[in-house]
C-alpha cells in the first residue's frame, strides 16, 4: 500500500462534492483496505465511484456490495444504468476484480472506467476485459 493511505481524510487528487456518501473497508488492524466515495444520479441513470486502495479477496465481497448498491440505485424500470469507476488510486487490483466487471457488461449494465492505474489497467488488459469497457482518462461526470 502507498503512504496516503494511511490518512483519515481524503488523500489530494479525490474530489468529495456534495451528494457524494462515503464508505470504507478496513482491515483487521484498522489499515484501510478500500474506501468508495459514491454518488447516484437517478435522473440520468448514473453512478459514480471513486475508488481508493486495494480491490482484492479481502475487499472483493465489499466492493461487489457497494457496486450492487449503486446499480440498484441508480437503475429505471427501462434501462441498466450507466456506472462510472475512477480508479486512479487504485494501488492493487486483482483478477477477481476484472470478473466483476466483466459480470456486470453481460448483464447489460454500462461500466465506464475513468482514469485507471496501472495495475487496475494492465489486469483489464491480461485478463481480456477491456475491451468490454469504456475507459475514458478525465474524471467521472458526477
Amino acid at each position: 500500500m502507498t503512504d496516503h493511505l494511511d490518512l483519515p481524510t481524503p488523500p489530494d487528487g479525490i474530489r468529495l462534492s456534495p451528494g457524494f456518501s462515503y464508505d470504507q473497508l478496513d482491515a483487521a488492524n484498522g489499515d484501510l483496505l478500500l474506501a468508495a466515495y459514491t454518488r447516484v444520479d437517478t435522473a440520468t441513470q448514473r453512478a459514480a465511484l471513486q475508488l481508493l486502495g486495494d480491490i482484492d479477496v479481502r475487499s472483493e465481497a465489499w466492493f461487489r456490495d457497494r457496486l450492487a448498491a449503486a446499480i440498484k440505485q441508480a437503475t429505471s424500470e427501462r434501462q441498466r444504468p450507466a456506472i462510472h469507476l475512477d480508479l486512479h488510486s487504485i494501488a492493487y487490483f486483482s483478477a477477481a476484480a476484472a470478473g466483476i466487471f466483466a459480470g456486470l457488461t453481460a448483464t447489460g449494465t454500462t461500466l465506464v472506467i475513468h482514469r485507471p492505474s496501472r495495475i487496475a489497467s494492465r489486469v483489464l488488459t491480461l485478463s481480456g476485459v477491456l475491451p468490454r469497457l469504456h475507459v475514458d482518462p478525465a474524471e467521472p461526470p458526477l
